[in-house]
């Protein structure tokens, strides 16, 4: 049996950049590797870094974060691409911040119920011609992006629970040594603690469910057709081995 790459990504300038590749699908299908990876900022990439992932055949940055933390720490893909290889892609996912009063768990289930526009944009991202492989990230790669993920991972039929153990890695990764060189004034230092308890995500993988009848069913009700959702999941995922 061939081992599965690598799920954890060492790049210099991140800590938790990983790929969704290997999980059980519907159908009897899996996710596919080095098709759908998610990040943590990519604004302090060396360019060996950049180009590891562009050797790795990412075509699209799907970036999730507010326009002022575009400004602020610009994506390392958001300049000028000669050579046309990447397309750079900002989707604020958010319009403001309701974590102060509604907590993790909340502003999860508020992307469901108020961002869903967003989360149909990044499908169409996903679906345009070179769309993938994609990599979709936020700052830390743990909150937006464990989200949209969730989402994603929900339409191809992978399980709660395997959706839920994905998201907790963010936390894992953080807790531990950084495996790639982070820059010393990097806001992501090595004492920096993450939260990424699995209930956040499994309580808004319910209230997906429960108040929206899933993933397929919110972002059909937002502009996507089931050819288009068809096409994406065929794109997302292979045959199981």
């Amino acid at each position: 049996m061939i081992d599965a790459p690598a799920r954890h990504l060492t790049l210099d300038g991140t800590r938790n950049v990983r790929d969704v590749g290997g999980y059980p699908a519907r159908d009897g299908r899996r996710t596919r590797w080095r098709t759908l990876l998610r990040s943590d900022e990519l604004t302090r990439l060396p360019a060996h870094a950049r180009q590891s992932l562009v050797d790795l055949g990412v075509r699209q940055v799907i970036d999730l974060r507010w326009p002022d933390e575009l400004d602020r720490a610009p994506n390392v893909f958001a300049g000028p691409d000669p050579a046309g290889r990447v397309r750079y892609t900002p989707i604020a996912l958010l319009a403001d911040d309701p974590t102060p009063h509604a907590g993790l768990a909340g502003m999860y289930r508020h992307v469901f119920d108020v961002r869903a526009t967003q989360l149909a944009e990044v499908v169409r991202a996903l679906l345009a011609d070179d769309g993938m492989p994609a990599i979709i990230g936020c700052a830390a790669g743990k909150d937006r992006t464990g989200v949209t993920i969730a989402l994603l991972l929900d339409l191809v039929g992978v399980d709660h629970a395997t959706i839920v153990d994905d998201y907790a890695l963010s936390a894992a990764y953080f807790a531990q040594p950084a495996t790639a060189v982070i820059e010393p004034d990097d806001w992501r230092h090595p004492e920096l603690i993450v939260e990424s308890t699995p209930i956040y995500m499994r309580t808004a993988l319910d209230h997906l469910d429960a108040a929206h009848g899933g993933a397929r069913a919110l972002l059909t009700r937002h502009g996507l057709d089931d050819a288009e959702l068809d096409r994406l999941v065929e794109r997302l995922t292979e045959p199981g081995g």
